[in-house]
């Protein structure tokens, strides 16, 4: 563990209901506040007293207001990995066109969820920014995604399986960033599913 790592990392895991309870309240009051306020305007103290703890309780489980936020990229990342892999055995099976609209239609709307953790903390958190390229759902769900890979082998002209999961990731989720960055009223979230659909289709198959 790097020394940045350890500045980040919670003091204490909840081990009981009750103490679990305390840090989803914290989790939830500094996501509340961020997102209203910003990130400069979610004081420990400020966190605290929305989440109905005392500062004392606060600092058992986080060192600081940079911990808090590195435990909620962690939690989206773990609730965004668990719909997805989901997804993915769920359409495992399906042709590769109809699976490949479910599953980006997926990242789309986990994305659109929690676009202000994957998107917005990481510019206003420099030091959350080696995290966030760290701790993601493509590298929590990678044997899921290679094994979705093999399955549809035979229609993927891509020699290198590596490669076309490197790019295609890159299409996809960079383009579905991107349009939630620039909230674009040109384009529908049913038109981006399709034409990624489409795009991801054809380069796999081309």
């Amino acid at each position: 563990m790097t020394a940045l790592d350890a500045q980040l990392a919670p003091r204490k895991i909840p081990q009981q209901q009750r103490a679990q309870f305390t840090v989803d309240c914290i989790l939830r009051a500094a996501e509340s506040i961020i997102v209203k306020s910003g990130y400069d305007a979610a004081t420990t103290n400020h966190i605290a007293e929305v989440a109905g703890v005392s500062i004392g309780s606060l600092y058992q489980y986080f060192a600081s207001k940079e911990a808090i936020a590195a435990a909620l990229v962690e939690s989206a990342v773990m609730n965004a990995t668990e719909v997805l892999r989901d997804c993915l055995i769920e359409n495992m099976a399906k042709p590769l066109e109809e699976s490949a609209r479910e599953i980006i239609r997926a990242i789309l709307e986990t994305r659109k969820q929690y676009s202000f953790i994957f998107l917005r903390l990481p510019r206003e958190v420099p030091k959350l920014g080696r995290l966030s390229r760290n701790v993601t759902t493509e590298k929590f769900l990678y044997n899921t995604i290679r094994a979705y890979y093999q399955h549809h082998r035979s229609e993927i002209e891509v020699e290198d399986l590596e490669v076309a999961m490197f790019v295609a990731e890159h299409i996809i989720v960079g383009s579905i960033d991107a349009y939630i960055d620039n909230n674009s009223p040109s384009i529908t979230d049913e038109q981006l599913v399709e034409q990624l659909s489409d795009a991801f289709v054809k380069y796999l198959t081309k």
